[in-house]
């Protein structure tokens, strides 16, 4: 048997617009409001609002004189249905089956997680744990089939109990108002007496459908799971590209962080949803007029933690000027790659070493600029003081990676002189050599020489040749 949960946004729009607000701002009491009959009322509220007698449906001017400073903007169904898009990308991490129900709801089949979490507290208590990380008002409820857990949710009446016989004793308290009938099935069953679900539910079917019609025995039967009613199940976008309207204009990056620390979170679900990381962020900042200003954020390492993202994004925007003020901004992540999980057992100290240094990379090209990094790389030459050069770090990760550097086996150090200095060979022990290296035939200076190691008095291990002219230190061993 299938199990439900259904989880009611009441006020979603207006609480997602509270987050991209600074803490400071978030007390104000504001509302979002909606033209009906030609008049504007109250569709979203502020618990601020709400304490201070403002209620939904209320006339906007009602509600002005009730609070002194009252922020009033109008409410967008499109705008809070890509919230709940974005709603749907953080609940997929822990809910495979999950269908949106614009433009407040969510709908989770949970017969299996139930199993995997020891019963529905388990359950909900994780989900609850998962929906903090936004600072959302909702209501929660079970149900034994999709409609009866949204009504119970959108009634405000949270049953977190799988036993049928509570769900059933619940949903026969709710009003005739609050089971989503249309006005003309609400007048019908109000005339007769009906004031409440239950009621309804009393009456047999062939009863109901000679009295009110086919549509109220379907409803019947989908409310008690008797008609199964096909659901699309939410699948997550494949590319992650978000854009956020900001409540108004904002003139500077260091403004702009608060609101691009919600997009990168975004960004984090979709990285774990898929498993993958990224090298590239491109962060585009939209004007009232004009192209918008387009930042590249690119990462010498594989990263997908909101910590990381927002760190080397504010590095990188602290160099970039902004010519206008800012309406809105959009998160695009590029260059993905599969996350590969390693094991820590064997996670050795030079691979957690690696790791450190690409993180000083990303942090030195965010602060300096990506071509003002750099690495020494190893190329195909004999002549050693050829084989090193200076390439920008992308490019030499490239270059290593496809197996281009040298595939001589011999022992050389890391550290070679600018210019090879003579040196007196009676004051070295030679501990090894010598390898002979003739090159350079084909130039007008061709190069002989026979290599060795040696040890000096301070027992420091060096590099050392013997060639036409005499003997050379080259290079130091570490």
């Amino acid at each position: 048997m299938n199990k439900w949960v259904y989880v009611h946004f009441p006020h979603l729009l207006l609480d997602y617009q509270l987050a991209l607000q600074p803490p400071e701002l978030t007390d104000a009491p504001q509302i979002l409001v909606t033209s009906q009959q030609g008049q504007r009322l109250v569709h979203q509220a502020t618990a601020a609002a709400l304490e201070q007698g403002v209620r939904l449906q209320m006339t906007e001017v009602l509600a002005s004189s009730l609070v002194t400073h009252l922020q009033i903007r109008d409410y967008h169904e499109q705008q809070e249905q890509r919230v709940l898009q974005q709603l749907a990308q953080l609940v997929y991490q822990d809910v495979a089956q999950l269908v949106l129900i614009p433009p407040q709801g969510l709908l989770c089949e949970v017969a299996s997680l139930v199993r995997l979490h020891g019963g529905y507290p388990n359950l909900i208590s994780y989900l609850q744990q998962r929906l903090q990380q936004w600072p959302l008002r909702y209501q929660l409820s079970c149900g034994y089939s999709p409609l009866s857990a949204r009504l119970l949710a959108q009634a405000q009446q949270g049953v977190i109990n799988e036993n049928p016989a509570v769900i059933q004793q619940t949903l026969a308290e709710l009003p005739i108002t609050a089971c989503g009938f249309t006005p003309s099935q609400q007048q019908r069953l109000q005339e007769v007496g009906m004031q409440r679900l239950g009621q309804l539910m009393q009456v047999p079917r062939a009863e109901l459908g000679r009295r009110f019609g086919k549509a109220l025995v379907l409803y019947m039967a989908e409310l008690q799971g008797e008609l199964p009613s096909p659901q699309h199940y939410y699948q997550p976008p494949l590319s992650f590209q978000q854009y956020l309207d900001l409540l108004a204009e904002i003139p500077s990056w260091p403004q702009l962080l608060f609101p691009l620390k919600r997009l990168l979170q975004q960004a984090e679900a979709f990285l774990q949803g898929h498993q993958q990381s990224t090298r590239m962020l491109l962060i585009k900042a939209h004007h009232r007029h004009g192209q918008p200003t387009q930042v590249r954020v690119s990462f010498a390492h594989p990263v997908w933690q909101q910590q990381d993202l927002l760190q080397l994004s504010q590095l990188h925007l602290e160099r970039q000027q902004l010519v206008q003020p800012v309406l809105g901004l959009t998160v695009v992540i590029q260059q993905t790659e599969p996350r590969v999980a390693s094991n820590q057992a064997l996670l050795t100290e030079t691979k957690q070493s690696e790791t450190n240094i690409d993180s000083l990379v990303s942090l030195l090209q965010a602060r300096l600029g990506t071509d003002k990094v750099h690495r020494i790389t190893l190329h195909q030459h004999w002549l050693p003081e050829q084989r090193g050069q200076l390439q920008a770090w992308q490019r030499a990760q490239a270059v290593q990676a496809a197996g281009q550097h040298s595939s001589l086996r011999v022992k050389r150090p890391l550290w070679l002189l600018p210019e090879p200095q003579p040196i007196q060979v009676q004051d070295w022990d030679l501990h090894w050599g010598p390898e002979h290296l003739a090159t350079g035939w084909w130039l007008s200076e061709p190069v002989q020489r026979d290599y060795f190691i040696g040890v000096d008095k301070n027992q420091r291990q060096a590099w050392l040749f013997k060639d036409q002219r005499g003997w050379y230190l080259h290079g130091w061993f570490s």
